[in-house]
Order: C-alpha cells, then sequence, then structure tokens
C-alpha cells in the first residue's frame, strides 16, 4: 500500500491560481482552525471571528495573484486576517464611542441649563458647547420671520399673544 503524497501549500496556491476552486478550498480547510483561534485571541466574539476568516478567505482568493510567494501562505494569509481583525475593532471601537456620544449628549439635552458650570464634567460641557453651536447654526439658517419668533419665545420668553401682537 502506497503512502499518499502531500501537497504543500505552495503547491495549491499555484493550482488555485490557476482557477483550481478545490486547491483553494484545500487551503481554506488546512488554516480555518488556526485563524479562528487567531481572531479569538484579540478578544471579538466567535461570530465575529468567523465573519474575519470568512472575509479573509474572501480576500485571499481574490488577492491571491497578488501573492508573491516571499513568505510562506500561512505567514500571508495571517497578515490577511489581523487586517481584517483589526478593521472589524476599529468598526465596533467607532460604533461604540458613537453609542458614547449619542447617549452623553442626550443626557446633557435632558438636563440643559439644570447644571452648573461647576458640576459639569468637561465632556458636558464640550457637549453643551456643541449643542449651542448646534442651536446658533440651525437659527441662522432660519428666515428671519421664523427667526425672531424663535427668539423671542425662547430666549426673550414672551408668550406666543405678545409674539403675535408685535
Amino acid at each position: 500500500m502506497q503512502e499518499p503524497t502531500h501537497v504543500t501549500d505552495e503547491q495549491l496556491v499555484n493550482a488555485a491560481r490557476g482557477g483550481d476552486e478545490q486547491a483553494f478550498a484545500e487551503l481554506f480547510t488546512r488554516h480555518h482552525g488556526r485563524l479562528q483561534m487567531l481572531a479569538l485571541q484579540y478578544r471579538v466574539t466567535a461570530q465575529d471571528a468567523e465573519d474575519a476568516v470568512q472575509q479573509t478567505m474572501m480576500k485571499a482568493w481574490q488577492g491571491l495573484g497578488g501573492f508573491r510567494g516571499e513568505s510562506r501562505f500561512a505567514t500571508w494569509i495571517t497578515r490577511v486576517l489581523m487586517n481584517e481583525v483589526f478593521q472589524l475593532q476599529r468598526k465596533r471601537a467607532r460604533m461604540r464611542l458613537e453609542e458614547m456620544e449619542s447617549e452623553s449628549l442626550t443626557a446633557v439635552l435632558e438636563t440643559g441649563g439644570a447644571l452648573t458650570r461647576r458640576q459639569m464634567s468637561q465632556e458636558q460641557r464640550l457637549l453643551t458647547m456643541e449643542r449651542n453651536r448646534l442651536v446658533h447654526a440651525a437659527l441662522r439658517s432660519l428666515p428671519e420671520s421664523l427667526r425672531s419668533v424663535l427668539l423671542l419665545q425662547f430666549f426673550d420668553e414672551r408668550s406666543l399673544e405678545e409674539i403675535a401682537a408685535q
């Protein structure tokens, strides 16, 4: 009985470059578990790790022509995965930051002038300043007739009857 010959990654890469999808499927099978474990080491969810591995393999298939063979395929595919994981982490961090900013802005808008400047944190002061800037910009964009009504009602605290009479 003859022992099966072992096909190297480099041989599979060459075959895959020639359009052999089965060769690429074998590369995927060989490296999937290792890439999955590596992604999980960067504190992403199991689903995010799987998504990163899938994206990595798709990019590897599409970019196989750019693989010059200066390093092993395993090294190259690992670098592609790391780029995917880091991109995913940046995206998640941006989403968390946007959520935090939204929550903080909502809190500032809800408390408005209820806090004294001394009680406000630096973040709250910055958010209040930004809110004021946005309100002023919105007011400037209104036609003069609407702007004057709002200014009289909210800043001069006039009643609607007084404003109508004026």
